[in-house]
């Protein structure tokens, strides 16, 4: 293994070892460690779960579909987007499952503690645990999917109130919002990469760009 490959693992150990999200572990089954080589040429670290995903039961809950969290929005004036981030840390393993995660590398083996994105099952785990903490507000002026959060009221007076309780069960859920990625009191933003206001409801043209210049194919060859 080069000395490249050595010092990000090194680096990746000690940060989530003083993060709590992994511990040694002892087992004598274990996953290897692969490295993905990113769009700026650095390398990521991963750990190859897919056989572990083949046998591992899924979960039969199905998220919401986007046209059925949209609808809901419609003719509200007043906006709210928020994004959680670090949230999925939240999220513990069970004791008896965490051996089955173990990876090995060249220093020693460790396992997670908190779920991952690298197992199947997780969106939806995250799904619920959201739907869990704003279940009071779903539906009525409030949709969630998995990160993101739209709070939509038709009056300035009710959204302010809106936003102050949900950001009240956020915080008791001690759960941070991303500074980076959030409008407060808007009458249009984008919600499941789609562009909603209180008129309409509309495609991002940044996201279907590549679709709508594709050109047309001429030949066989081209298709």
């Amino acid at each position: 293994m080069s000395s490249v490959k050595l010092l990000k693992i090194k680096k990746y150990l000690n940060e989530n070892l003083s993060k709590k999200f992994i511990t040694s572990s002892q087992t004598l089954y274990f996953f290897l460690v692969l490295f993905i080589l990113k769009a700026n040429e650095d390398l990521r670290f991963c750990v190859n779960y897919q056989k572990l995903n083949v046998i591992f039961k899924r979960n039969k809950y199905s998220l919401l579909l986007i046209n059925e969290i949209i609808d809901k929005i419609v003719n509200c004036k007043h906006l709210t987007r928020l994004n959680i981030i670090s949230a999925f840390n939240k999220l513990q393993m069970h004791l008896n499952n965490k051996n089955y995660i173990t990876f090995i590398t060249a220093l020693e083996a460790y396992k997670y503690k908190m779920l991952l994105f690298k197992l199947i099952n997780e969106l939806i785990f995250f799904q619920q645990y959201m739907n869990d903490i704003l279940w009071n507000f779903l539906n009525d002026f409030c949709q969630v999917y998995l990160d993101d959060i739209l709070i939509y009221s038709k009056t300035k007076n009710k959204h302010r109130d809106h936003v102050k309780l949900v950001l009240s069960w956020l915080r008791e859920a001690e759960l941070q919002l991303n500074i980076q990625k959030y409008e407060f009191n808007v009458e249009k933003t984008v919600f499941l990469e789609v562009i909603v206001s209180e008129l309409d409801l509309c495609m991002n043209l940044s996201k279907v760009i590549v679709i709508v210049s594709w050109i047309t194919s001429i030949n066989l060859k081209e298709i």
